[in-house]
């Protein structure tokens, strides 16, 4: 199957993006984005307003460009977190958004995170595979007038390979478990193989046997 979607490769900084809104559409609520804040720090995001259709991505719009602005001004992830969140709440009843800022630090090799109810990253090395979950979930976006999130602090190996990505990876075929079990054999697989486009070749895997039924989008970061 040959899988369409809008990709973004940015080759010196090893990171490729992906991302597929769900039948017809033009766009849809995920995003995912970079921003380059200095030589050594990078912001890294992705998210996820639930439903479907053009208003779903004009809120996605509206939430993105103040997570961006938020980025630029404050490198705290659960800050950011917090000002979309007043935005989403301010949209009234029924806009739920899921999102995670990251700040990954070229020098120090660390990534510092915060997660609004969004699917946990997957963080492969040569030795070692895991989805980092904790056992506290913070709420997504949109339900509470304040938002507080948890920062998380970890040293990515030399040989890291980090994915992010929305839930229409890992439920498009309505099996979170399996789904995760499928994102972890594609992204080991292209974990041998540098010299591809990381993000595209893990959709082409995923979906190989046809498209979801929701968004989707995928983030790779490569650390070597």
């Amino acid at each position: 199957m040959k899988v369409q979607g809008a990709p973004q490769t940015l080759p010196d900084e090893h990171i490729s993006i992906w991302s597929l809104p769900a039948g017809d559409a033009q766009s849809g609520g995920d995003w995912c984005e970079v921003v380059e804040l200095s030589e050594d720090l990078l912001a890294l995001t992705v998210g996820d307003v639930s439903g479907h259709g053009i208003a779903v991505a004009a809120t996605r719009a509206s939430v993105l460009v103040r997570v961006l602005r938020a980025i630029q001004h404050m490198h705290d992830p659960a800050a950011v977190l917090a000002v979309a969140n007043a935005f989403a709440f301010s949209c009234g009843e029924g806009v739920i958004v899921t999102a995670i800022v990251a700040f990954w630090n070229r020098r120090l090799q660390t990534l510092t995170f915060a997660n609004a109810g969004h699917p946990p990253p997957l963080l492969l090395s040569g030795d070692c595979q895991a989805f980092l979950e904790h056992l506290t979930a913070d709420l997504p976006l949109g339900i509470y007038a304040q938002h507080s999130a948890a920062n998380y602090v970890i040293a990515l190996p030399s040989d890291a390979l980090l994915v992010l990505y929305t839930d229409g990876i890992t439920e498009h075929n309505r099996d979170e478990v399996r789904g995760e079990a499928d994102l972890s054999e594609a992204a080991r697989l292209v974990f041998d193989q540098p010299e591809l486009d990381d993000a595209r070749a893990i959709a082409r895997d995923i979906f190989r046997t046809g498209s979801g039924h929701d968004d989707a989008a995928i983030m790779v970061v490569r650390t070597t």
